[in-house]
């Protein structure tokens, strides 16, 4: 008898899975759903295969949060859940270094720096309030 895991897409399987752990540990859609934090119309939809409710990248991330919750599937499987959904793997790369910051028209500045005009920033806006209090004092006669 062939494997009949072998007709099956990476979703289905996964799909199957996530819904019979489910229902081996007595659980209702919307028990899972206030577990993982996903609404039970979105779990609803993923056990029913339809994956046309959110974005590919949105699906692909509450598979996952379902799969680990119940720990179903391994990374391979939902690699290849990625892959069916549309997902290059570019959209997992890695972020820019944490010590850079694009924070401006004129490229990256250092993390160091960013702290600099943060302090800079608070440091204006105190001494203008107190400018601001004083005046108001002074025009008030109360100094």
């Amino acid at each position: 008898m062939p494997d009949e895991t072998l007709d099956r897409s990476s979703l289905e399987r996964l799909v199957r899975a996530l819904r019979q752990a489910r229902v081996q540990r007595a659980l209702s859609v919307d028990e899972i759903a206030r577990l993982i934090k996903i609404r039970s119309t979105h779990i609803e939809k993923i056990e029913e295969g339809d994956f046309s409710f959110l974005p590919p990248l949105y699906v692909h991330s509450y598979l996952k949060k379902y799969a680990a919750e119940l720990g179903v599937g391994d990374d391979a499987l939902l690699d290849a859940c990625r892959s069916e959904l549309g997902i290059s793997a570019s959209n997992f790369s890695v972020p820019p270094p944490a010590q850079l910051v694009t924070d401006g028209p004129n490229g990256f500045v250092s993390k160091s720096q960013g702290k600099k005009r943060r302090w800079l920033i608070v440091g204006a806006t105190a001494a203008a309030v107190i400018l601001i209090t004083l005046m108001l004092l002074f025009f008030f006669g109360r100094f």
